[in-house]
């Protein structure tokens, strides 16, 4: 059965690459990587180059060996041409003995011009012909032996051959020494280099590691951490993208930081991730927005002297900040001793509306607190009267060109203002509309507080005070407020 044309046929997995997985770790440091990659190229170098040296050595050894013995086969050729031509065969044997006393020649020869054995002394090898070789390796009984031929010439004539038997365990034993030697050099050669290798690659991977902390440094959030080393390459180019990145983002960080206490955190957030989108204009919400103004601030200002009124909004506002943050509303603005408190934007909320009442509830909750602690040290307190609406209204960047500002603008937002100033002290104002939706009015304890001429409206507005929330919200609500004084206490007796 064919398979079908453009289907991949499945690979098997490869069987070296199976048996050495349980063997490779999960982490290999680049390092060792760098070290063993070094290693194995010198070592194949250092191999290759000891075997061609060796081999050159010993071709070098044997041809030296020839030259010897073919020397020696010459010069016992001159050495018989006359007793040969003078037919002088105990001259001959005389001669081809005394050859054969020395320990390295093993046997001496003399053949006719046919090639036929005239006489010798030692040993030869079987079926020596000088007439078919000029050289012959051979061995006796395990021994080495080569056998040199030379003519014996007379003016242009061969009178003759001589053969000498030469031992080759000198060599040989020369040979086991000079490759003892290489091998030695190469393996003494080959561990130097290989602990130089990994020592180079340590330093050359000590950047690396550098950067590898930099970059834990960074996303544990430790963007004060540089990399001190200086390199003139391309790692050094590496490092100093790397600081000068870090250094960037430190500062926009500590920009990001510095705004937040300026706007909410949330637009603070998105003005720095994308500095192009920070331009004028807005659009259309459904949101809901608080302000709580402080009762008789004008009073309190012409009778306190100016650090006393900075301590005490910045004690109450502290409490709205804290609430605020707790119901996911955002800050818009302080004006003066009032603050302006948004929901649903810029971050949406679909119970905006719920945590800008329970939001309203924990400011006049919080405000009682401080008030008792801050009559029993006998410091200055002041009352909140707070405004509530919610429905639509613009939201963006709002201003000019060279300063705008995040804000709500509106209808719904004017009326909360309005509300806000006709409460009294230590209550929360709310338009009646916001009470019709069931959902809210389940969750609220309300009181009708009458209708209102509100500047601006030709009707008046009714409007609801709110009491309270339902019980499980004011139990997380008392919960945050216990935990924000234990902290003021611990702030104030640390001070």
């Amino acid at each position: 059965m064919t398979e079908p044309q453009g289907q991949a046929r499945p690979t098997k997995p490869s069987r070296i690459g199976e048996w050495l997985a349980p063997y490779v770790p999960e982490y290999f440091p680049v390092a060792w990587k760098l070290g063993l990659s070094i290693s194995l190229l010198i070592l194949c170098g250092m191999t290759i180059l000891g075997s061609l040296l060796l081999n050159n050595q010993l071709d070098r050894m044997r041809d030296q060996a020839d030259t010897f013995g073919e020397a020696i086969a010459l010069q016992l050729a001159n050495t018989v041409r006359e007793p040969l031509l003078a037919d002088d065969t105990f001259l001959l044997k005389v001669q081809l003995n005394n050859l054969t006393r020395s320990d390295s020649v093993h046997g001496a020869a003399l053949f006719d011009r046919s090639g036929n054995l005239v006489d010798k002394a030692g040993i030869l090898p079987l079926a020596a012909n000088p007439l078919q070789e000029q050289i012959k390796h051979w061995e006796l009984q395990g021994e080495p032996i080569t056998t040199y031929y030379a003519a014996v010439d007379v003016s242009d004539t061969v009178a003759g051959y001589t053969a000498i038997s030469l031992s080759d365990r000198p060599i040989m034993a020369a040979r086991e020494s000079v490759q003892g030697t290489m091998i030695n050099a190469t393996l003494i050669m080959s561990v130097i280099a290989i602990i130089a290798s990994f020592l180079i690659s340590r330093r050359l991977a000590r950047p690396i590691h550098d950067l590898l902390a930099a970059t834990s440094a960074m996303r544990r959030g430790d963007l004060n951490y540089r990399i001190q080393d200086r390199r003139n390459d391309e790692i050094g180019g590496l490092i100093e993208a790397y600081n000068t990145m870090a250094h960037g983002m430190l500062e926009k960080d500590q920009v990001e930081q510095v705004l937040k206490r300026f706007v909410s955190p949330s637009v603070a957030h998105n003005m720095m991730a994308d500095l192009d989108q920070v331009q004028l204009g807005g659009r259309d919400v459904h949101a809901t927005v608080v302000f709580a103004d402080i009762v008789g601030f004008t009073r309190l200002s012409e009778t306190l002297p100016p650090d006393a009124i900075a301590d005490i909004l910045n004690v109450y506002f502290d409490a709205i900040t804290t609430a605020t943050t707790f119901y996911r509303g955002t800050i818009d603005k302080y004006m003066g001793d009032c603050a302006m408190i948004v929901f649903g934007v810029p971050e949406k909320d679909d119970e905006h509306l719920f945590h800008g009442l329970c939001c309203a509830v924990m400011i006049q909750r919080m405000v009682e607190r401080l008030n008792e602690q801050r009559r029993a040290q006998g410091h200055t307190t002041v009352e909140f009267r707070i405004g509530i609406n919610s429905g639509a209204m613009l939201a963006g960047n709002l201003g000019s060109r060279e300063r705008m500002q995040y804000t709500v603008v509106g209808d719904t937002v004017n009326l909360a203002s309005r509300l806000s100033n006709m409460a009294g002290g230590n209550e929360i104002i709310a338009a009646s509309p916001l009470l019709a939706n069931p959902n809210i009015a389940s969750r609220v304890r309300a009181t009708e507080y009458g209708a209102m001429r509100i500047r601006g409206k030709a009707e008046p507005v009714g409007t609801f005070r709110i009491d309270g929330v339902h019980a499980l919200s004011e139990t997380l609500m008392e919960q945050r407020i216990a935990q924000f004084l234990a902290k003021l206490n611990t702030e104030s007796q640390r001070a």
